[in-house]
């Protein structure tokens, strides 16, 4: 598992062959995912790795990371081999990730809406 926060813009790893999600933690809701641009390149080769956005009708898939910290899946893709990868990301502050769904009045009363920048990991698993 990668983790290195969003705010880095650009982080280095190496994977395995298998299928991985990357995930933004620390909120349930994830907003403007269009509006960043998100790219993992083959270090060896300087491919790009297509990334398949995981939504149905607007609504992600949420889970644990770590068992402590929520998380909303964002993209999926296959390594097909043993890789240097690099995942870039431009404009990372215009993405908005909210600790619970816009639906969840009193979760939404009680605490802050927007987790900030600094906060957001990017966890690759």
């Amino acid at each position: 598992m990668e983790k290195f926060h969003i705010k880095e813009k650009s982080h280095e790893f190496e994977l395995s062959y298998g299928s991985y999600q990357i995930y933004f933690t620390g909120g349930w809701y994830i907003k403007n995912l269009d509006d960043i641009d998100i790219k993992l390149i083959d270090v060896e080769t300087n491919k790009i790795i297509t990334l398949k956005s995981k939504d149905f009708f607007g609504l992600r898939r949420q889970a644990y990371i770590s068992s402590q910290q929520a998380a909303v899946l964002a993209f999926e893709f296959e390594n097909l081999k043993y890789s240097k990868l690099r995942l870039t990301i431009k404009n990372p502050e215009s993405l908005i990730l909210k600790r619970y769904h816009p639906f969840l009045i009193m979760g939404n009363l009680r605490y802050p809406n927007n987790i900030y920048l600094e906060q957001i990991l990017v966890v690759i698993k």
